[in-house]
């Protein structure tokens, strides 16, 4: 897990390919799943070049008086069966709550995707896979978004939309890099590719 400092728009965290763990909680930042969105990104695709990736953004983003905060995950697995299919595993709005996130002390924050942000999550995340070429990155495979964290005052469905589109740009980072999304996560990517 590396930390971003954005200054006066906040802080984040990101991991890549490592275990999905909050510092201090010894579970992983998973949830039961009570049902999935799962949609066919392309159909009669063949393997692409990609391995198995695996990568989740958590972002705390002060606004004067509000804030927002989101931590989404997934991971891309390659396989033959001539799709790219996009899932998003959904949970209940009463899961675990998360005490080692970075809104911590201003949230209640559970992990989780719930029903109100998997739309969000999937509009965004076509939003990205829609772009030129960047659907046959990936090749044949699934992409779950099966990791995340909500605060209670602090999540919205457009921040969770940019979360997954974010999600999706730094797994295919070679692709050039185009930002349909606004600050303060157009400044995480920026500087996730000038650091990492």
């Amino acid at each position: 897990m590396k930390a971003l400092d954005l200054g006066l728009t906040g802080k984040a965290r990101i991991w890549q390919d490592e275990p999905l763990y909050f510092p201090g909680d010894s579970q992983p930042v998973f949830y039961p799943v009570i049902d999935e969105r799962i949609e066919i990104i392309l159909d009669n695709i063949k393997i692409g070049s990609f391995s198995k990736r695996g990568v989740m953004i958590e972002i705390l983003a002060p606004l004067g008086a509000r804030f927002l905060y989101g931590c989404l995950g997934a991971i891309f697995e390659p396989n033959d069966s001539g799709k790219l299919v996009l899932k998003v595993s959904i949970s209940t709005e009463f899961e675990r709550q998360l005490n080692t996130t970075l809104a911590s002390s201003l949230d209640i924050v559970r992990v989780g995707i719930t029903e109100e942000y998997a739309p969000s999550v999937v509009d965004g995340a076509k939003l990205k896979l829609q772009e030129t070429g960047v659907s046959n990155i990936f090749g044949s495979g699934e992409i779950s978004f099966r990791w995340g964290g909500f605060g209670e005052i602090g999540s919205s469905k457009a921040f969770f939309h940019d979360l997954a589109y974010a999600i999706i740009e730094v797994i295919v980072r070679e692709q050039a890099r185009s930002y349909n999304i606004k600050s303060p996560l157009k400044k995480v990517l920026e500087l996730i590719f000038v650091n990492f």
